[in-house]
């Protein structure tokens, strides 16, 4: 059973009062007109609940860039190349950790993709956490919670064992391109890597999933339909494509992939209220696939 949605209540539209162009100026449209229409836009995102969710997904989204590359921090940072370039041809940023490049990028897409959305989940939207899945799951739901997490799993090994052969999938995985030079320093970077999918799971089957499955049509410009959720499942298609698009940049086998496993994990997210699981068995996947590639 599906929970019921918690709205988010619009903030003060006074504070970006919309600007509506008259009939006449719509035919022929003016400059005037354009004007009002673009500033209209922009300013739902400061007020409207879908605006305000969608526009600050998108925004911290390209802000951390395809594979956490974060392209605007090299501006202010010479020294940063990112995760995926060569440990041998990069400064050395954080002594003593090879992957230093890619832990800096894991924890950068925490603070973006986690923490700013928390920050406006508690002092404008005054909702709770758990509200966007960053709850334990209650008693009642951990039969479903253990079902649908067999079923990622189950729909996932044969495709992740299959990618190991992919020559795209060795050009980019594991992360960092240096090697292991034991067990133990595998383990290590790969326990870093679990911030990695907290903040992807968080920010396309937490926030921006719950955030659209929350929202009222009535809060929506034009519309007059009382409780009534405006997304419904939608919620879910458009998590799962904006979860794709952010895979343009990745080899055609996980690009492919998304589609399958954007539709199967926001519907576990979204029937058992908590994305916890979910995190869990991307990150042990992709472990699994790094051990497979680094074993050729």
């Amino acid at each position: 059973m599906l929970p019921p949605p918690k709205p988010i209540a619009a903030r003060p539209a006074h504070r970006f009062p919309a600007m509506r162009p008259a009939a006449a100026e719509k035919e022929p449209p003016t400059i005037w007109t354009f004007i009002k229409l673009v500033w209209n836009t922009v300013a739902q995102l400061f007020h409207e609940p879908v605006g305000m969710i969608l526009g600050s997904a998108f925004v911290v989204l390209m802000l951390w860039g395809c594979e956490g590359a974060l392209p605007l921090l090299r501006m202010v940072w010479p020294s940063w190349r990112g995760p995926g370039s060569d440990p041998h041809d990069r400064p050395v940023l954080i002594a003593g950790v090879p992957w230093d490049h890619e832990w800096i990028s894991f924890a950068l897409g925490a603070a973006l993709l986690v923490g700013l959305p928390i920050v406006l989940i508690k002092a404008v939207y005054k909702h709770d956490l758990a509200d966007y899945g960053l709850g334990l799951p209650r008693r009642e739901h951990w039969p479903l919670v253990a079902i649908s997490s067999a079923v990622l799993v189950g729909m996932s090994v044969l495709p992740f064992f299959l990618a190991a052969g992919n020559a795209e999938m060795k050009g980019t995985y594991p992360l960092f391109r240096g090697g292991f030079d034991s067990v133990r320093s595998f383990v290590v970077y790969e326990l870093g890597y679990f911030v990695f999918f907290v903040a992807i799971e968080f920010i396309f089957r937490g926030y921006l999933l719950f955030g659209l499955y929350n929202a009222r049509a009535q809060d929506l410009a034009a519309t007059t339909v009382g409780q009534r959720t405006a997304f419904g499942l939608y919620s879910i298609l458009v998590s799962m494509l904006s979860y794709t698009a952010w895979h343009l940049c990745k080899p055609q086998p996980e690009l492919w992939g998304t589609l399958v496993w954007g539709l199967v994990a926001g519907t576990a997210a979204l029937s058992t209220r908590t994305i916890w699981h979910i995190v869990i068995v991307h990150w042990g996947l992709n472990v699994f696939l790094d051990y497979l590639l680094l074993r050729g």
